[in-house]
């Protein structure tokens, strides 16, 4: 399977996912002192989730549609359609150059990470900015973490690189005596307070 099949196959699996949240308001166990209805009986973040990938598979749909064909079809905005739009992207994307069906793939990839950042879900985390720190290849304050594996990575893409030419990428880690530091895959180590050189 393609990358742009896998990527279809996982948007479709996960929509279905974000439209059971949409009902269900997350909770975190505080209570609100606001105006009372002033937030929305549902749960935003699902809602967003999912209706931002549904409008934009249709959107994909037309624009690769006209790429192709020379001619856009634009869907109207039922689940149906959207399933139909799904589809067309898989074989339009057959029609493509190899670049334009990855970056299709990318795009739905990023409407499918949405869905599994969402707390209900939980399969993939959100990365965190590292305060105090800067990344110590580019000496940019734009050090992310992913908490739970512990990765670090800097947001610098295809502007700052490692020793080995490669986009920084790090574990959390402790010293020998205990401190915090982040083992770049490079080799270098760095401390928890240690600023860009």
């Amino acid at each position: 399977m393609t990358a742009l099949g896998e990527a279809c196959a996982a948007i479709a699996e996960r929509l279905p996912q974000a439209a059971a949240l949409t009902a269900k308001p997350d909770t975190d166990g505080s209570t609100g002192h606001g105006k009372p209805g002033s937030r929305p009986p549902w749960n935003s973040a699902a809602a967003n989730a999912a209706l931002d990938a549904h409008e934009g598979l249709r959107r994909l749909e037309a624009v690769m549609r006209k790429a192709v064909t020379g001619h856009a079809l634009r869907r109207g905005g039922s689940d149906a359609n959207t399933l139909k739009a799904i589809e067309a992207i898989e074989r339009l994307g057959a029609a493509m150059t190899a670049d334009a069906a990855v970056q299709a793939a990318r795009i739905l990839n990023r409407w499918s990470l949405a869905i599994q950042q969402l707390p209900a879900i939980d399969e993939a985390e959100r990365w965190q900015r590292v305060s105090g720190a800067c990344c110590p290849y580019c000496g940019h304050p734009m050090l992310r973490l992913s908490p739970r594996s512990g990765r670090v990575t800097c947001l610098r893409w295809g502007v700052c690189a490692d020793r080995d030419g490669n986009h920084p990428q790090g574990q959390v880690d402790r010293s020998v005596s205990g401190e915090p530091m982040v083992s770049w895959a490079d080799g270098l180590f760095q401390y928890a307070q240690v600023e860009a050189p």
